[in-house]
């Protein structure tokens, strides 16, 4: 499992797949995804919208109490998705409610109102950010939720534990007595401690451990696709990156193929932006960018630009042979006259010192449960994961209208215009979309891949159990 000594547990502040794990190991959201990315209930127990989606009524579950005795009430709701919406809240997840005007409490409901409306409201407040926490909590080092598992320890980037819930209100969840997660960052360790039974999962791990473990009896292996990418961040406000050519010209610098094949293994091609080929509104029809020496030295003449030198920084952290990717790049460009050097960073802190830091970094995504909401969060003008800081005025205008369109046939057109307009003018190369890649004990059960994320849609401790 990822992590960094930076880490919180306060939802806010979630970052990376061991925040998400955590969150939703001690915590509920008023939805639950399941792993086809339907809506379900799960503090709310039933919703409803009006208006064009501009006003959702969520009715809050009666009965279920906090870790620290206390009983859940809408008033809990208000406050804990408020925090996300305040003006100085910093929340990686404010994006998704960023028109949300007013969140309040009526009777045994939450309303929440919405400048434009949000036909993925439902969606959307099954995001780990948005756990809910008593009125008032502000004690993030010993985070109090409603979830199946109570806080036992928690070292930053390092260790978790936490024990089973005896007052869970799910039933059929929760089977273990307790959880334990360690962060290890090499492979190999964490391939020792999968098989010493040490531990009982791992993540994270390459191709080739994959199929290695495919044949070894006590283990399982699960695949989920198209659940997750791989990107290359270009942070548009600094020169070179500033200049559209350049931004062509190393898209089309980059080996996709040769990467998915020497490093990836399990993955199929992106094309410049985040939907996947999995989902009902990808666009495909939308010519895919290749690797062409040629259209580089052109796009670099347009800009004026004999050679282009540059310094691309990546780390293992961003995602298991990120900087074999970044050298094959490396390899690969100073044909079309580029010449990439590569900066390998350290693991611990890569997210909050190099990702949205340096101008030029290797990133890794988790896919969204819709076009909407990750268009949201990574791509709107100003919303906290931008990683590339760009910022287009159609773009913004057609994301506006993507969330109060329900006709189907009209917003899959807008979600394919968008897609264009990510492909040709943004900051962000994609070139594929790998599967998630997890081996088990073969006494672990009740895990399924999912269509967004890993470790069973964060939610693996509260949906497993031992044989």
């Amino acid at each position: 499992m990822d992590g960094s000594s930076g880490n919180s547990l306060d939802p806010i502040t979630y970052v990376d797949a061991s925040t998400y794990m955590i969150g939703l190991t001690l915590g509920n959201c008023l939805t639950e995804l399941t792993p086809q990315k339907e809506p379900i209930p799960e503090l709310a127990e039933s919703w409803q919208s009006f208006d064009g989606a501009k006003t959702w009524v969520f009715r809050v579950r009666r009965g279920v109490e906090f870790h620290d005795g206390r009983t859940l009430r809408p008033e809990d709701v208000v406050y804990s998705l408020n925090r996300h919406i305040a003006p100085d809240s910093g929340s990686s997840a404010r994006a998704f409610l960023a028109d949300v005007t007013r969140i309040y409490a009526d009777g045994q409901d939450v309303v929440i109102e919405h400048a434009t409306g949000d036909a993925d409201m439902p969606a959307i407040l099954a995001d780990f950010h948005f756990i809910i926490v008593p009125e008032g909590f502000d004690d993030w080092a010993n985070l109090v939720g409603t979830g199946p598992y109570t806080l036992e320890r928690y070292e930053p980037g390092g260790f978790f534990a936490a024990n089973r819930n005896p007052n869970y209100w799910k039933d059929g969840r929760a089977w273990f007595d307790r959880v334990e997660a360690t962060t290890i960052p090499e492979l190999a360790d964490r391939e020792a401690a999968l098989a010493s039974g040490a531990v009982h999962f791992i993540d994270g791990v390459n191709f080739l451990t994959f199929d290695a473990y495919k044949e070894q009896p006590g283990f399982v292996t699960q695949e989920s696709i198209g659940s997750q990418y791989v990107s290359t961040v270009m942070d548009v406000r600094r020169a070179p990156f500033n200049d559209l050519n350049v931004r062509a010209a190393l898209k089309h610098s980059v080996p996709r193929q040769q990467i998915i094949e020497k490093v990836l293994g399990y993955a199929v091609p992106g094309n410049d932006h985040p939907v996947p080929q999995s989902d009902p509104f990808f666009h495909s029809e939308l010519p895919a960018r290749a690797f062409d020496p040629d259209r580089v030295r052109f796009h670099l003449r347009e800009a004026g630009i004999d050679r282009l030198d540059l310094s691309i920084s990546a780390a293992d952290a961003a995602y298991v042979g990120a900087v074999d990717a970044a050298v094959l790049m490396s390899d690969t460009a100073g044909f079309s006259g580029i010449n990439l050097s590569v900066q390998e960073e350290p693991d611990d802190g890569y997210w909050s010192n190099v990702w949205m830091a340096k101008p030029l970094v290797k990133a890794f995504w988790f896919v969204r449960p819709t076009p909407g909401m990750h268009f949201s969060v990574a791509y709107s003008c100003g919303a906290a994961w931008n990683d590339a800081f760009w910022c287009n005025d159609q773009f913004s205008e057609l994301l506006g209208l993507s969330r109060i369109e329900t006709d189907l046939t009209r917003r899959k057109q807008i979600f394919w215009d968008l897609q264009e307009i990510s492909h040709s003018d943004g900051g962000v190369i994609i070139p594929a979309f790998l599967s998630d890649l997890e081996i088990y004990a073969d006494n672990v059960h009740g895990l399924e891949p999912t269509a967004f994320g890993r470790l069973c849609g964060f939610r693996l401790a509260e949906r497993g159990w031992f044989t």
